[in-house]
C-alpha cells in the first residue's frame, strides 16, 4: 500500500464510519481515485497534493457528465476539509 493511500485511508476512517454508508463508501473510492490519480502525477504524500492536481483532475476526467464531477468535487473537497487544507477549486460546467 502506498503512503498515500494509507493517508487517505487514516483520515476517513471515522468518516465511513458514520453517515450514510452507502454514500460514505462511494465517496471514499473518488477519493482513492482522485488520490491514485495525483500519485501516478507524481506525489507522494498528501500534503503534496494542491489545486493544481485538482485542475488536472477535472480535465482528465472532462468525458464525464457535471453532476458526475460535482461528486467527485464533493469528496475533493471532504479530503481536503478532513486534511486541513482549504477548499479545492469548482469545476467549471
Amino acid at each position: 500500500m502506498t503512503i498515500l493511500k494509507n493517508e487517505v485511508l487514516v483520515l476517513t476512517r471515522n468518516y465511513v464510519r458514520s453517515g450514510g454508508k452507502d454514500n460514505r463508501r462511494q465517496q471514499l473510492k473518488r477519493m482513492l481515485a482522485f488520490t491514485k490519480f495525483c500519485r501516478d502525477d507524481g506525489a507522494v504524500r498528501l500534503a503534496q497534493i494542491g489545486q493544481k492536481h485538482v485542475m488536472d483532475y477535472y480535465r482528465h476526467n472532462k468525458h464525464l457528465s457535471y453532476p458526475t464531477i460535482y461528486n467527485h468535487f464533493l469528496a475533493i473537497a471532504k479530503l481536503f476539509d478532513l486534511s486541513g487544507k482549504k477548499e479545492p477549486p469548482r469545476p467549471s460546467q
